[in-house]
Protein backbone atom coordinates (compact mmCIF):
# COMPACT_ATOMS: atom_id res chain seq x y z
CA UNK A 1 0.00 0.00 0.00
CA UNK A 2 1.24 3.44 -0.68
CA UNK A 3 1.17 6.02 1.62
CA UNK A 4 -1.76 8.34 0.94
CA UNK A 5 -3.59 4.82 1.49
CA UNK A 6 -2.69 4.38 4.78
CA UNK A 7 -3.59 7.79 5.60
CA UNK A 8 -7.25 6.93 4.39
CA UNK A 9 -7.36 4.11 6.88
CA UNK A 10 -6.49 6.25 9.65
CA UNK A 11 -8.89 8.32 8.91
CA UNK A 12 -11.17 5.82 8.08
CA UNK A 13 -10.96 3.91 11.61
CA UNK A 14 -10.99 6.79 13.80
CA UNK A 15 -14.21 6.80 14.23
CA UNK A 16 -14.65 2.67 15.01
CA UNK A 17 -11.93 3.50 17.60
CA UNK A 18 -14.03 5.89 19.17
CA UNK A 19 -17.13 4.15 19.01
CA UNK A 20 -15.61 1.30 20.41
CA UNK A 21 -13.99 3.08 23.15
CA UNK A 22 -17.51 4.74 24.16
CA UNK A 23 -19.15 1.53 23.90
CA UNK A 24 -16.37 -0.01 26.56
CA UNK A 25 -16.91 2.97 28.82
CA UNK A 26 -20.26 2.70 29.08
CA UNK A 27 -20.44 -0.84 29.87
CA UNK A 28 -18.13 -0.82 32.42
CA UNK A 29 -20.15 2.68 33.66
CA UNK A 30 -23.14 0.33 33.71
CA UNK A 31 -21.18 -2.58 35.76
CA UNK A 32 -20.29 0.14 38.44
CA UNK A 33 -23.63 1.76 38.67
CA UNK A 34 -25.38 0.05 42.20
CA UNK A 35 -28.36 1.66 41.71
CA UNK A 36 -29.00 -0.68 38.64
CA UNK A 37 -30.56 -3.94 39.13
CA UNK A 38 -29.42 -7.60 37.83
CA UNK A 39 -31.67 -7.54 35.00
CA UNK A 40 -31.74 -3.49 33.84
CA UNK A 41 -27.66 -3.85 33.85
CA UNK A 42 -27.95 -6.99 31.00
CA UNK A 43 -30.30 -4.96 29.17
CA UNK A 44 -28.03 -1.81 28.96
CA UNK A 45 -25.24 -3.52 28.35
CA UNK A 46 -27.15 -5.74 25.53
CA UNK A 47 -28.18 -1.99 23.91
CA UNK A 48 -25.17 -1.02 23.97
CA UNK A 49 -23.96 -4.00 21.93
CA UNK A 50 -26.20 -4.35 19.82
CA UNK A 51 -27.07 -0.23 18.92
CA UNK A 52 -23.57 1.36 19.96
CA UNK A 53 -24.32 4.54 19.16
CA UNK A 54 -27.52 5.14 20.03
CA UNK A 55 -26.88 2.87 22.89
CA UNK A 56 -24.27 5.22 23.97
CA UNK A 57 -26.98 7.98 23.52
CA UNK A 58 -29.61 6.71 25.18
CA UNK A 59 -27.24 5.63 28.49
CA UNK A 60 -25.91 9.39 28.54
CA UNK A 61 -29.30 10.49 28.50
CA UNK A 62 -30.59 8.63 30.97
CA UNK A 63 -27.42 8.58 33.95
CA UNK A 64 -28.27 11.89 34.93
CA UNK A 65 -32.29 11.13 35.64
CA UNK A 66 -30.48 8.04 37.97
CA UNK A 67 -27.34 9.77 39.49
CA UNK A 68 -28.73 12.33 42.65
CA UNK A 69 -27.74 15.39 43.35
CA UNK A 70 -26.34 13.84 46.50
CA UNK A 71 -23.54 11.65 43.92
CA UNK A 72 -23.37 13.66 41.02
CA UNK A 73 -23.17 16.98 40.22
CA UNK A 74 -25.65 18.72 37.79
CA UNK A 75 -24.12 21.33 35.50
CA UNK A 76 -25.81 24.46 36.28
CA UNK A 77 -25.48 28.24 34.19
CA UNK A 78 -23.39 30.53 36.11
CA UNK A 79 -25.14 33.98 36.41
CA UNK A 80 -23.29 36.55 34.72
CA UNK A 81 -21.91 39.47 36.65
CA UNK A 82 -23.43 43.00 35.57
Amino acid sequence: MESWQWLLVLIAGLPAVFVMGAVIWGVLDVLKDDRLDQTARVLWVLLLFVLPLFGILAWLYARPRLTGLADGFRLTAVPSVS
